[in-house]
């Protein structure tokens, strides 16, 4: 990959990273009142260009979808390979599928759900999944589909969608990674793969499946290898521990296995393997040439909205501030 052909897409990603929200921004945000002060603070910054939609404060998901829309749109056209973008937007084309799928198995319409990212028109994609079309869908999409029907049928288990969605999804990534061939982006695949298969491991222990389905399910290309994970589907999160605290992420497993152990939830896991992620792009701000910068403008941008996200259902649902503080992930700023 010719890292030169980034230079001109770097120079507008060094302005756009000075309208990123800074740390006194978010505290303010924190420490606001309420969620409509939150939304007068938000107007100061670049979000007031996609305030349109929003007539209360509860309003603010249009805010925030808009402004995903807008980020990717931007970086789309100003990234000239279109598969560093594809990274992070394959995600949304999979979490449509999800919610396609859950829809149609259980009668529902769950299209405002729906995020409309990626390189799939998503209303093709629901087309072709209601008139059950599945094999005019793409490569891994169709498959993806094919196999969750499938599951569904035999078994009439709707949790059991994300896991076997998200095993594609992956299948995908890890193809794009190799296409790209590129170190960087081979740590942050290897770090989404190995965070997203502890989380599996974890939610395969709590609805009571055995080895069977973990070796289904449990995604190959990360840097903890697929049979470890699965020879330890059945140890207590003790061992589990313990037999991960030689990889790269022991301080993680440790710190969000514990969490995991007290709450009986993964939240601190996640909050942690994505702060994990957030560290690997902060490196990447020395990096003068070469994708970095656009990969970490794309993650700022959606942990942000995430922040944002936090900060705003903790107000409108009266969380005490040292709570929402607790929830919110480390900035890029």
């Amino acid at each position: 990959m010719d890292l030169m052909q980034f230079t001109q897409a770097l120079s507008r990603i060094w302005v756009l990273e000075t309208r990123l929200l800074d740390k006194a921004k978010i505290e303010r945000m924190i420490e606001a009142p309420d969620a409509d002060d939150v939304i007068k603070i938000l107007s100061e910054t670049e979000y007031a260009n996609v305030m349109g939609n929003v007539k209360r404060a509860s309003d603010y998901e249009e805010m925030l979808s808009a402004e995903l829309q807008r980020v990717y749109n931007l970086v789309y056209e100003l990234c000239p390979v279109k598969d560093i973008v594809n990274l992070f937007s394959t995600k949304y084309i999979y979490h449509n599928v999800k919610v396609l799928l859950k829809g149609k198995f259980l009668g529902k319409d769950f299209s405002n759900l729906l995020i409309h990212l990626g390189k799939d028109d998503v209303n093709e994609i629901k087309r072709k999944i209601d008139s059950d079309s599945f094999g005019d869908l793409r490569g891994n999409i169709g498959k993806a589909v094919m196999a969750a029907v499938e599951d569904f049928e035999a078994t009439k288990d709707p949790q059991r969608i994300d896991i076997i969605v998200d095993k594609f999804m992956f299948e995908e990534l890890v193809q794009i990674r190799k296409s790209l061939n590129y170190s960087f982006t081979d740590k942050i695949i290897n770090a989404m793969i190995d965070s997203t298969n502890i989380k599996t491991l974890l939610r395969i222990k709590k609805q009571g499946k055995g080895r069977e389905f973990a070796q289904e399910v449990i995604v190959p290309g990360g840097y903890i290898d697929k049979d470890t994970l699965v020879s330890i589907i059945n140890e207590s999160p003790e061992n589990i521990i313990y037999k991960l605290s030689f990889s790269v992420y022991s301080e993680v497993v440790r710190e969000g296995l514990e969490g995991y152990i007290a709450t009986n939830s993964a939240n601190l896991l996640e909050k942690l393997s994505d702060n994990y992620i957030m560290a690997l792009m902060k490196d990447s701000k020395f990096v003068t040439f070469g994708p970095e910068r656009i990969l970490s403008y794309i993650y700022a941008k959606e942990t942000e909205i995430k922040l944002i996200r936090i900060i705003m259902v903790g107000k409108l649902n009266n969380v005490a501030e040292e709570v929402i503080r607790e929830r919110l992930r480390d900035s890029y700023v």
